[in-house]
């Protein structure tokens, strides 16, 4: 899918707006196709940035919720392994079609699951159910393991690239994931420009009642 792929473990306990932030600065500032890992300070609740308020809150009950820029529906995170993918529109994946780009990411992610989760499939139009939990509605190419779906995303498209924004359920050491999706790895090292960014984002943006609550 690319030639080479910048990866970031990133093992900062960010708080949720903070992890929103830099997922945002990360395609900003990114020249080239960059995998960021990440882990959760505390469990809290993600939901798609069309979504409505009321309805992430009856989700989340006594979990922060904090809204996504990418789409999708309402997401517990805490025990899952969560994944940003930044796609510069210098990429030439970030021109292809949004369900292109969002299989193509799966069908990488699935190579790397099956050796450890045999079981391990793509969902087809056929598994597909609407509701506005993530992960007790499938979509078109999530990841299904014995009827109970362990890999779902979301995608923002802009004319700066595309943000990936995902949560695998399945234990899978992190640099086989970010092979399964290039030829060629190499690490990520944040700027200081990114991390001045990302405090900017959560600070106006991500923590502000106006961008939570907007609908």
């Amino acid at each position: 899918m690319f030639p080479v792929l910048q990866v970031w473990e990133d093992f900062s306990l960010r708080k949720p707006s903070a992890h929103m932030a830099v997922d945002e600065a990360l395609l900003r500032l990114s020249a080239d196709p960059v995998i960021r890992f990440y882990r959760w300070k505390h469990p809290a609740v993600t939901f798609g940035y069309a979504q409505r308020y009321d309805e992430a809150l009856r989700a989340a009950g006594a979990l922060s919720v904090v809204r996504r820029w990418t789409g999708g529906g309402t997401v517990v995170h805490g025990s899952d392994l969560t994944v940003a993918m930044a796609l510069p529109h210098s990429s030439s994946v970030a021109t292809m079609r949004t369900e292109v780009v969002y299989r193509s990411i799966h069908e990488g992610f699935l190579r790397a699951v099956l050796p450890f989760t045999p079981a391990a499939r793509l969902a087809s139009e056929a598994d597909c159910r609407p509701g506005a939990a993530c992960f007790e509605s499938p979509a078109l190419s999530d990841i299904l393991c014995d009827g109970r779906k362990i890999c779902g995303g979301a995608l923002r498209r802009a004319k700066i690239g595309i943000l990936y924004q995902g949560s695998l359920h399945v234990k899978i050491p992190l640099l086989v994931l970010a092979e399964s999706l290039a030829s060629s790895i190499r690490p990520f090292l944040p700027s200081p420009e990114l991390e001045e960014l990302a405090s900017r984002l959560e600070r106006e943006k991500y923590s502000s009642d106006d961008w939570t609550r907007m609908r």
